[in-house]
């Protein structure tokens, strides 16, 4: 090490369960599309699930056997599944360990430019790390003491970090919505094959969930940016009556 600067963090334990479920599911999916194609004939729906899987699957194992965070006095590299990144130390405003609840693994490391960005640190979790948030103090604590970074928060970057947290919330909450308008059309769906009548499978179930997902996603990042605007706006100081007491 060079004063306790230089880490790679990188995989060191088995594949995280969550990705291998999705491996296994892709291997499954796959596997019955290229079985129906060879019984039924080739079809346009199960051309597109084995090239959607694959893509899926390609990109997990990369990012398992290829993806890493290297750490130096000079900055931070990330190498994702497939391109690699590296900022100086002047460029990075910040590397924080968030909870992010919905994901797994929860505890994930994630560095903030200056500029505002997010960029995720491959392997930098608590499946790879015993204690993720010491790890990452004990960094900004050796980068501080080497003068690489500072402690001095910048209010405009602030801003843009809190305006992506809010988008994300939008997208995640749109991909919700969708998800649950796909479960009803495939009811709908269903209730089509009982009664005979001609199905769209694919328009529905794909098509429809896709196409609401961006109006969603605008729909409430606006809501979610009149509601933080409204939160920002200080409480109108109360009125006096002639008498000198506050008006009702």
């Amino acid at each position: 090490m060079s004063n306790g600067t230089e880490r790679e963090y990188r995989r060191r334990r088995g594949i995280h369960p969550a990705s291998l479920a999705l491996l296994a599911a892709a291997a499954l999916i796959t596997a019955m599309s290229v079985g129906s194609m060879a019984t039924i004939g080739p079809s346009t729906g199960d051309a597109l699930a084995v090239t959607a899987w694959l893509t899926v699957a390609g990109r997990v194992a990369l990012e398992q056997f290829r993806s890493r965070t290297s750490v130096t006095a000079e900055g931070v590299t990330v190498r994702g599944a497939i391109r690699t990144r590296s900022w100086a130390w002047s460029e990075i405003y910040g590397i924080r360990v968030e909870d992010i609840k919905w994901g797994s693994p929860r505890w994930s490391g994630y560095l903030y430019t200056t500029a505002g960005g997010r960029v995720r640190l491959p392997h930098v979790d608590e499946y790879q790390l015993t204690d993720p948030i010491a790890e990452i103090a004990d960094l900004g604590a050796t980068a501080l003491r080497l003068g690489l970074t500072s402690l001095d928060t910048r209010p405009d970057v602030e801003d843009r970090i809190a305006r992506g947290k809010r988008r994300r919330t939008a997208w995640l909450r749109a991909a919700v919505a969708s998800a649950v308008l796909m479960v009803a059309l495939l009811v709908v769906d269903f209730a089509l094959v009982f009664t005979d009548q001609p199905t769209h499978t694919y328009p529905l179930l794909l098509g429809v969930p896709l196409a609401c997902a961006p109006v969603l996603f605008l729909a409430l990042d606006r809501i979610g940016e009149r509601q933080h605007r409204r939160g920002l706006t200080p409480p109108a100081p109360p009125t006096r009556t002639a008498t000198g007491g506050q008006a009702e």
